[in-house]
């Protein structure tokens, strides 16, 4: 049986005699032939397997989509568990290191917490303060008398403008949210819809208006003034804001009654406001260490939280304020879970291959070139949620192709569906279905980014 076979049609045996032959009876040049014939039969499976493996973070990031939405959409569990479960299933279904994927997802947690964790408490509290002493009721009656008509644009152009110089989108929303919240209440508008339109101003300006931090390492990773920016990004970011405000806005019904107030009590209202936006501020512009110590963002929100105990201790009972502290505290929290919990989902997708595979996906694709450094950037951007990291990555990935027009490009696809590993999603989402928040926040923004596509191809 064994003779019959090694004398089959393909004389196997003869093959295996010639290659391993120590009499040396073929010259080298043979063996090499039939060993790149074998080569070349195992080429095909080796570019499946790279395939598939190329293909693991697309899966394991679309797997993580679907369990969150059936955890909390369906399940109704609470958003930092269906984070935190996404970030393992997509850590494991990628391959990774099991103790790795703890540290990913700890470090991520850790990284919002210690960014975010003061920045969120100061906020709430002095929102709770400024409700609790009746002062949101000045703050909107002084908008009033500015404003006049016109406050169904102050949301959005509120958040635009406070974002610059606290140089966050999220903190511009957390100190304007309860000034907006009480102008909604004012002139009979959806609450929802007005914090909806504060939370897109913030992020036109953060993405496109230098010193942002997006704009600051886009041009520096790509050699180009910041400063060169300002003629392009001001006119396409005035136009978002026009485009977005017709998008969004609501009818209003100002309500007749009307809050008196004094000079003195206007003061009172807006100081644990402006005094902390003005200590940023002039920790920006001037060169002094006492003041940019002063102006940093988190100490800046504690003065004001201060400020705002100040105030209420003329006002209120030690046993009301004590109550008003815990309150904040509580919602404080929950807030920071689930923002924390959107770091962690995000953190482990930023030390996966996902950012590498996007670019070799691009690179196989029939895709233009001058369009790579926007994909590049919205799959980052949707995958991993942070606006900064996806500067930073997609500017060192497209660097080579250095110009005015990548710069936009990248700052569009920071603007692209902004979804579930998206923090700021969570802290706009707070008391919305995830219906309302695709529609209110997840659209408008695509919408945007779209607009500063076509402008960056038309016009740059």
């Amino acid at each position: 049986m064994v003779e019959g076979f090694w004398k089959g049609d393909c004389d196997l045996r003869s093959v295996v005699d010639e290659v391993y032959d120590t009499s040396a009876r073929l010259p080298g040049s043979k063996v090499l032939n039939y060993l790149s014939v074998i080569w070349g039969a195992l080429q095909p499976l080796y570019q499946i397997e790279s395939k598939i493996n190329t293909m693991f973070p697309f899966i394991a990031f679309f797997a993580s989509i679907v369990l969150i939405h059936i955890l909390s959409v369906r399940m109704r569990i609470h958003p930092f568990l269906c984070l935190i479960s996404a970030a393992f299933i997509y850590g494991i279904i990628c391959g990774m290191d099991l103790h790795l994927i703890i540290v990913y997802i700890t470090s991520g947690l850790g990284s919002i917490f210690s960014v975010l964790c003061i920045v969120i408490f100061s906020g709430v509290t002095i929102a709770e303060f400024l409700k609790i002493t009746k002062n949101i009721e000045t703050i909107v009656n002084d908008i009033f008398k500015t404003f006049r008509k016109k406050q169904s644009f102050i949301p959005i152009l509120s958040g635009y403008l406070l974002s610059i110089p606290i140089m966050c989108c999220m903190t511009a929303f957390v100190v304007l949210n309860p000034v907006i919240e009480g102008l909604a209440l004012k002139v009979n508008a959806s609450k929802k819809k007005f914090l909806y339109m504060l939370a897109i101003g913030t992020v036109i300006s953060f993405n496109l208006i230098y010193p942002s931090p997006v704009i600051l390492v886009i041009t520096d990773t790509l050699d180009i003034d910041p400063l060169d920016t300002l003629p392009v990004s001001i006119p396409i970011s005035i136009l978002l804001l026009v485009i977005s405000y017709y998008f969004m806005h609501t009818k209003i019904e100002i309500i007749p009654e009307k809050v008196q107030s004094s000079l003195r009590s206007s003061i009172e209202a807006w100081s644990p406001i402006l005094i902390p936006i003005s200590l940023i501020f002039l920790g920006l512009i001037v060169e002094n260490q006492i003041l940019k110590f002063l102006g940093n963002v988190n100490v800046a929100l504690l003065i004001g939280v201060l400020i705002s105990l100040i105030i209420a201790n003329r006002h209120l009972s030690t046993d009301e304020i004590s109550v008003a502290l815990k309150r904040s505290s509580s919602k404080a929290g929950r807030i920071l879970l689930d923002l924390c919990g959107a770091g962690a989902l995000g953190n482990v997708i930023a030390h996966s291959d996902f950012s590498n595979d996007v670019l070799g996906l691009l690179d196989n694709s029939f895709v233009p070139v001058m369009l790579f450094p926007f994909l590049i950037a919205m799959f980052i951007q949707t995958a991993q949620g942070s606006r900064v990291v996806t500067a930073i990555v997609t500017a060192g990935i497209v660097k080579d192709f250095a110009c005015m027009q990548t710069v936009f490009m990248i700052c569009a696809g920071t603007f692209m569906f902004s979804y579930v590993s998206d923090p700021y999603f969570w802290l706009v989402k707070h008391d919305s279905s995830m219906r309302e928040n695709l529609k209110h926040y997840t659209l408008p923004l695509a919408l945007s980014g779209v607009v500063v596509l076509v402008c960056a191809i038309l016009f740059l």
